[in-house]
């Protein structure tokens, strides 16, 4: 009785039938409950299943990295092409127990729950690729302008400006057109600061583009900036070019990575 109570109020609350009050305890409960998030998001997903609009979801009770998960997952085509068999098998199965309402039920829940066992499969690899990220990200290791006895006055302006954080200044103080690498790699990370990830992406294949001993470095950092958004293959793509030649920057670490990435 406690777990059919427990899926009605989960079904007001996607409905919307719960007064204000009701409403703002059960996301409380949620937020301090892992299992009934996951069993919202399995009942989420069963609607999602049957292409139910009906459904209003709370994304502000999930963290921000699984909030874009979600809505990022539930866009694929794995998800949507697993949908569109349940559909079409449920159909087939209620027109065989048309007046077997109880093994619908169970039939419905557990052929939805590959919904939730595809998510946490997402999750764990979306969980390690920003654990790498992490382990990985070597952004105060940029090569110093100052060390290498440069003293034109842009270049040392800007490693004192991303010494002090000044992202945005950093890429408004530089030419659009400047193939100079250093200039170029503080550029890119600066948009990775800044999370502009298609704007650091371009600014690193002009790094690589600038056929000089730093270009491979543009190929580490695109797989950093990879890693960091989530984009499993693309980082592996990036890791196989890397390994093509040992001379590559932290060529060693590209291939911890990948046996990692290889292993999940």
């Amino acid at each position: 009785m406690m777990e059919e109570k427990r899926q009605e109020e989960i079904e007001r609350y996607l409905h919307n039938e719960m007064s204000v009050n009701e409403r703002n305890s059960f996301e409380n409960n949620i937020q301090n409950d892992e299992q009934l998030k996951e069993d919202v998001l399995l009942q989420m997903a069963i609607h999602k299943a049957f292409d139910d609009k009906s459904v209003i979801v709370n994304y502000d009770l999930y963290s921000t990295e699984e909030k874009n998960e979600i809505k990022k997952q539930l866009r694929t085509e794995e998800l949507k092409n697993t949908s569109k068999f349940i559909r079409q098998s449920t159909h087939q199965f209620k027109e065989k127990q048309k007046h077997k309402i109880q093994p619908f039920l169970k039939y419905v829940a557990s052929i939805a729950a590959i919904f939730l066992i595809v998510l946490a499969v997402k999750f764990t690899i979306f969980n390690n690729a920003t654990n790498y990220y992490e382990q990985y990200a070597d952004w105060d290791n940029l090569p110093s302008l100052v060390e290498k006895g440069n003293e034109e006055s842009l270049l040392v302006t800007i490693e004192n400006l991303y010494q002090h954080k000044e992202y945005a200044k950093i890429i408004t103080s530089v030419q659009a057109t400047s193939k100079d690498p250093y200039i170029l790699i503080y550029k890119g990370v600066s948009y990775v600061k800044l999370d502009d990830f298609v704007k650091a992406e371009e600014t690193f294949n002009a790094l690589i583009a600038s056929n000089t001993l730093e270009s491979s470095r543009g190929y580490w950092y695109k797989l950093l900036l990879y890693l960091k958004d989530n984009k499993i293959e693309s980082a592996k793509e990036t890791i196989a070019i890397i390994l093509q030649d040992t001379n590559n920057y932290n060529y060693q670490k590209a291939a911890e990575i990948s046996t990692k990435l290889n292993s999940n």
